[in-house]
Parts: structure tokens; sequence; C-alpha cells
């Protein structure tokens, strides 16, 4: 430091410009001229904050092979998705080419306003999959206002542009589903939130997804929807 002193005091001494002075003192003692505050604070008003949402309005599974019956063969615990083909029919069912959707309306109201949304990633627990994998999973905005007390035959519709595909998930492991564009339509108000159905597509054998609920009795295993936003500055 004493050199460093030293040296300073012989460029004065040369009658250096002031430029130069500053110049050399910004190279030699980073702090002069900072803003006392330092920068930190600044990078971490604008860091991302991370959001973890549980609350859902609604969710409802339904399929074709009781299409009058809500939550068809269960008490509301798992949501199947997929297709089930099975040379089973009698009375109260029919297995023989079963469409398996389930609905999802997610409380948005934990989200302060004036944010801006990254990322949103809605995650499932599959509790168990059976079938080759064969086909996708669909996941589409529904357009239209719905109760968990209805059968597949009246199924709400969806919005098919918006359509976002993922490969059949792993039992035992949790399935995220990328829903940015849904949940910032919602929260800015572009459409309204009446949730998203999930189902599959080129599906011609049994390839069925069970996910666990908001119901389900462990809750460390219940849907989770990760929110990544940014506060806008002032």
């Amino acid at each position: 430091m004493e050199d460093i002193k030293l040296l300073t005091l012989n460029y004065l001494n040369m009658k250096l410009s002031p430029l130069l002075i500053i110049a050399f003192c910004a190279l030699y003692f980073p702090g002069c001229g900072s803003n006392p505050k330092g920068e930190k604070d600044a990078i971490s008003k604008n860091s991302p904050d991370t959001l973890v949402i549980k609350k859902i309005r609604n969710e409802l599974y339904i399929c074709t092979c009781n299409p009058d019956k809500s939550f068809p063969g269960g008490a509301g615990n798992l949501y199947f998705q997929g297709k089930w083909k099975q040379d089973l029919v009698n009375r109260q069912v029919d297995y023989r080419n079963c469409d398996e959707r389930f609905l999802i309306q997610w409380d948005l109201s934990e989200i302060p306003e004036g944010i801006e949304i990254i990322e949103a990633k809605m995650e499932l627990y599959c509790n168990d999959f059976k079938g080759d994998k064969q086909g996708q999973l669909v996941y589409e905005p529904i357009t239209e206002p719905w109760s968990a007390d209805i059968g597949y035959s009246k199924k709400p519709d969806t919005i098919i542009d918006d359509r976002v595909l993922t490969d059949w998930p792993k039992a035992k492991q949790y399935h995220s589903i990328d829903i940015t564009n849904f949940v910032k339509k919602w929260y800015y108000n572009r459409i309204p939130n009446y949730g998203l159905m999930g189902y599959s597509i080129n599906t011609e054998t049994t390839n069925s997804a069970v996910f666990c609920s908001s119901i389900y009795p462990d809750k460390a295993l219940q849907p989770k929807l990760i929110v990544i936003f940014k506060k806008n500055k002032a």
C-alpha cells in the first residue's frame, strides 16, 4: 500500500491531467467514487422471486367409460389422464376405449399485483403409469365455466391453439408442465381463468397416467404451481 501511495504522489508531482488522476484512482482504489451502498442492493431488487401455489379452486376427473359421472371409480384423490383399453363392459362402465381427462383451476390470488411473470410450471406427482408410452399428453386452457359435478358428456371447450404437449411421465416422480402462456393470459386478464384440461392424443393402446389430486392424503404429493416472477420497478 505504501508503494501505491508513493506512486500516486509521483504522478501528482508530474502534474498529470485531472482525468488521468481519476482513472488512476479508480484502478487502484475501487471504492473511489462508487455508490457507498454498493451495486448489490440494486441487483437484488431485480432478481426473480419464486412463489409456490397449492390452492386450487376446482378440480375434476372425467372419462368416457362412465360419461355422466364425475370422478368415476374414485373418491377424487387421483386424476387419470390418457387412454384405457380393456375388453370389459357392464351396466356401469365401458372400458373398451376409455378417454381419461382431468380439469384443474388454479387459484392465482396469491400472485402479487404489478409483477412480471417469467415462468410458471405445474407439477403433478405421478402415482402410477400403465402403458407403452404411445402418443402424447395434452394440456389446454378451458374457455367456459364448469363445476366439479359434471361428467365427460358435459365437458367444457378448450383453446386448441394454446395447446401444450408433453411426453408421458415416469411413475413415482413429479411431472412438470410449462404453462407459462396460460398463467400469463389469466394473470393479465387476456382470457378468463377457467383452468385447464389434460388428456392425451395419438394413443391407440392403453396409456394411463395417475396423478395425485389436491385432496390426496399425503400433502407433499399434492399438485403445485411454481411461478417465477420479477417485481416491476416503481
